[in-house]
């Protein structure tokens, strides 16, 4: 379990190292897991696909630690998941001056199969309850020009998605922001022309977060998850096929139990 030591303090338990472990293995085997974890005929990760991250940081013979296969995932600057032109009209929706500033991290991002093109899977994570509603759950940008841009990007994807489902959106930067990104960030994949899968996935019984509230079942997550993002996401949209400007967006819910014992 060395390697669990080269993750930063606060991520060595709950959702952090689980999505490590979950990505961690052969190709056959780990596109056969995201496969098993999307559950969708229409959708297929192949071995041929890439993902982020892929695997438990590794220590080579002279014992200094490779961190990157470890590492989460900022889609403007995955070279290996998404062309130039897509990363850069992300970032430049997503920021007025991106110098020195970051976008939102994914927990796992693939290229993956669906309904037979080119798309992305896009995977949040989360191991307990207090995971999804931290503290201060705002942007935190001190930058006026970027915030106000994130501001105006997220507003141009509830509009967007309220349109795909006819449902109420309440995306914001200034309060459920994890969540209201997420959903801003696929429903623009989709808006450039990029077949997205977003899923929200819960591990189930994470006893190294004793003390928390774990999810003990898949109903468990569910509930919680949609009693958290309601009034800020229209809970019809889990599960349903979304049509953005004729490219699929499809927002699911999963749970599984990853082992993991520090």
């Amino acid at each position: 379990m060395e390697w669990i030591n080269q993750l930063r303090p606060k991520e060595r338990r709950g959702s952090r190292p689980r999505c490590v472990l979950l990505m961690d293995g052969s190709r056959n085997e780990v596109a056969e897991r995201l496969t098993g974890l999307i559950n969708v005929p229409e959708v297929v990760v192949n071995p041929t696909n890439e993902w982020i991250p892929w695997g438990k940081p590794e220590q080579a013979n002279n014992g200094k630690w490779d961190k990157s296969p470890a590492n989460e995932v900022e889609l403007h600057a995955a070279e290996s998941l998404l062309p130039t032109t897509i990363r850069v009209q992300l970032r430049d929706w997503w920021l007025a001056e991106p110098r020195g500033a970051r976008t939102p991290n994914w927990d796992i991002a693939s290229t993956c199969l669906i309904s037979g093109r080119p798309g992305l899977l896009l995977v949040e994570a989360k191991a307990h309850a207090a995971e999804l509603a931290p503290k201060s759950d705002r942007c935190g940008s001190s930058n006026d020009a970027n915030r106000e841009r994130i501001h105006q990007a997220i507003c141009q994807a509830a509009d967007g998605l309220h349109i795909a489902t006819e449902g109420p959106w309440n995306l914001s930067r200034d309060h459920h922001y994890q969540l209201s990104n997420r959903f801003a960030w696929a429903w623009k994949l989709a808006s450039l022309g990029v077949p997205v899968v977003l899923i929200y996935l819960g591990f189930l019984n994470a006893r190294d977060m004793a003390g928390k509230e774990l999810f003990k079942s898949s109903k468990d997550w569910e509930s919680c998850l949609k009693e958290y993002g309601n009034g800020v996401v229209d809970n019809s949209c889990w599960g349903q096929w979304l049509d953005i400007d004729g490219t699929p967006m499809l927002p699911l819910i999963r749970a599984c139990e990853q082992p993991f014992y520090p």
